[in-house]
């Protein structure tokens, strides 16, 4: 349902605020219905009398009043698309469908006001507006969590919804929460992890081999050779520490002072979250199922690459047209996910969204499950049944694979698109319909055209726009956030909690190769969730034999080992790890460390290489 709301603009950046009340208060105190801290803006500012197609703004008695046109006003209508200003915030009226508030709470960069502020400051007033943005979003997202942190059912799901808001910051680096194992530095569990890499993974090693107190004291480290900050906090009694460091890029943390307040907002939040669930775990007797809607969830295009916003961007605005799209891109992208999105974003979102897999049904069948047929029409035809055709009529139909059609049936196909109606299997009397189609496929069309084997005409029919999807490998840094996406899916569905992933196990999911892409990672993770006990850590034991041996392999290669199988090693390899032993007087974690290697790992090869320690020889 489509309702007015407020886009207010400050600094470059932009949000979101919904007018379901007949009236609304603007002000500073948190007794307003949309409070904004500026000193410029008065305790209660302003009153906002809401109508079906605008508003009435009336002044509240405010010290420094309300403006439109650079005209102070005492009252003002606002229709749609009209504004009004506070200060250097801009109130912008426009209407716009409900399910656009899940966005509601999150600052997007507003590009009109970017480039605006380019073109007017020099290097050191970019510089300044920056950090006032920057300052301005980890305020927005500490209030976010300390409103929402009453709300959630576990803390996977605080960590799915965190990892979101922090990765939609431009450039915010990398942040982990690790919490301390029981023996060695290395052997840490990753509770969540936000833009994790294996650049990431390695600073992470180095950030733990050289701060043993790591999780005792509060350090900032800003020098040439690493940049971090970190904030012990302490959950259900062990050690955790929050790290971030900035990105490549970024050698110097210039926001520092905002990082840190954030991470000392964070590591109480966390503590918070902590204690609430700690307390429903008691008074219940078990975990609490987490409320919401998991199907909706469970729609989400989760992503940290810039490449696939933009899709969504391209998605957004493909729907609010007509147009017949073709998104095509490797099998278990998330293609039926896009075509989802056009649709819940389209004037069709309230008719019928109907998926057809071309792929799936035999062709004898694929006719009749395309168009229906009428009772009788064929031995077994008891009644009439509707098609999918017809069944979309006036809504979306998805034909998946739409490669794997036989030629009879395009032809038919292209008929219903060029006439807008069809005749069920054994019908005589034309159906009518309105058609929105949205085609997927894995497979090349435009090759598949000169091999003959899918019309050209129907690809002009049904191809207006093409949607290409990167498979998951181009775009790794989505990997770790949908880690902890799935996670937490399963987490729910099977109700248990998962005490987050081993360092060596988080890295292996993240450095594999996904020929599968989504949908691979999905089943390892679900596979993995099965298998692990409740309020056990992942450990790398548990992952899948391929990852694993993905994984080792590149150890071996790492340390230019020979492949595994050939039942030796040869001696010079041997040789190094014992020369390195015996120069850390046979301490693994620091040989572990000079080797590039996990304390396991080492643990690992040095038993498939019988090296002993002397008193053990």
């Amino acid at each position: 349902m489509a309702r007015l709301y407020l886009l207010y603009t400050r600094e470059g950046f932009s949000k979101k605020f919904p007018l379901l009340r007949p009236s609304v208060k603007i002000g500073r105190d948190a007794d307003n219905d949309l409070v904004i801290d500026d000193d410029f803006i008065s305790r209660r500012h302003v009153d906002i009398c809401v109508n079906p197609d605008s508003i009435v703004v009336q002044d509240a008695g405010s010290k420094n009043g309300f403006f439109v046109d650079n005209e102070r006003k005492e009252k003002a209508k606002i229709k749609i698309e009209e504004s009004f200003k506070i200060g250097d915030v801009t109130f912008t009226l426009r209407r716009g469908e409900t399910d656009e508030f899940s966005l509601s709470e999150k600052f997007q960069p507003d590009s009109d006001l970017v480039k605006e502020t380019k073109d007017k400051e020099g290097e050191e007033g970019r510089s300044s507006t920056k950090t006032r943005a920057l300052q301005t979003i980890y305020k927005e997202i500490e209030e976010d969590i300390f409103k929402r942190v009453l709300l959630f059912g576990s803390f996977d799901e605080f960590a799915s919804h965190l990892s979101a808001r922090l990765s939609e910051i431009p450039n915010f680096g990398t942040l982990f929460l690790v919490e301390e194992a029981e023996k060695e530095v290395q052997n840490v569990n990753i509770r969540f992890s936000v833009n994790g890499s294996s650049e990431a993974f390695n600073v992470l090693k180095k950030i733990m081999a050289e701060n043993p107190l790591l999780f005792q004291n509060r350090l900032t480290v800003n020098n040439t050779n690493l940049t971090f900050r970190s904030e012990p906090v302490n959950l259900r009694n062990k050690n955790n520490v929050l790290v971030y460091f900035p990105r490549k890029s970024l050698t110097k943390m210039s926001n520092g002072r905002n990082i840190e307040s954030f991470l000392l907002s964070l590591a109480k939040s966390l503590d918070l979250l902590d204690n609430i669930l700690e307390e429903k775990k008691h008074l219940t007797g078990k975990k609490e199922k987490v409320n919401g809607n998991d199907e909706q969830r469970d729609m989400e295009i989760i992503t940290n690459s810039e490449g696939v916003r933009d899709l969504i961007k391209q998605a957004k605005k493909i729907a609010e047209s007509d147009i017949f799209i073709l998104i095509e891109g490797e099998s278990g992208t998330g293609k039926e996910l896009f075509a989802r999105l056009i649709h819940r974003h389209s004037q069709r979102h309230r008719e019928k969204f109907v998926a057809l897999n071309c792929a799936a049904i035999p062709e004898n069948l694929l006719e009749s499950e395309l168009f229906g047929y009428e009772k009788g029409a064929f031995t077994g035809a008891y009644n009439r049944k509707p098609g999918k055709l017809e069944l979309a009529s006036r809504g979306t139909l998805v034909l998946d694979e739409i490669g794997d059609m036989p030629l009879n049936l395009q032809s038919k196909l292209l008929r219903a698109i060029q006439e807008n109606e069809f005749y069920r299997l054994g019908g005589s009397t034309p159906i009518k319909v309105d058609l929105r189609i949205i085609s997927l496929t894995h497979q090349n069309i435009e090759k598949l055209i000169e091999e003959k084997k899918f019309r050209e005409d129907l690809y002009y029919r049904l191809v207006h726009r093409i949607l290409t999807i990167p498979p998951l490998r181009e775009r790794k840094e989505d990997i770790p956030s949908l880690i902890n996406f799935f996670t937490n899916k399963f987490c729910r569905q099977k109700n248990r909690s998962i005490n987050g992933y081993s360092v060596k196990a988080f890295e292996a999911l993240v450095n594999f190769d996904w020929k599968g892409n989504v949908r691979q990672l999905e089943n390892e993770i679900n596979s993995i969730v099965n298998l692990t006990n409740d309020g056990e850590t992942v450990d790398f034991d548990i992952l899948s034999e391929k990852i694993k041996n993905h994984y080792e392999a590149k150890q071996d290669q790492s340390l230019n080992l020979p492949p595994r199988g050939n039942g030796f090693y040869k001696k010079p390899e041997r040789e190094e790890i014992i020369e390195i032993l015996k120069k850390h007087n046979w301490n693994k974690s620091k040989a572990a460390r000079e080797l590039n290697m996990t304390y396991h790992g080492l643990h690992k090869r040095m038993k498939k290489m019988k090296i002993k320690p002397p008193e053990l020889s």
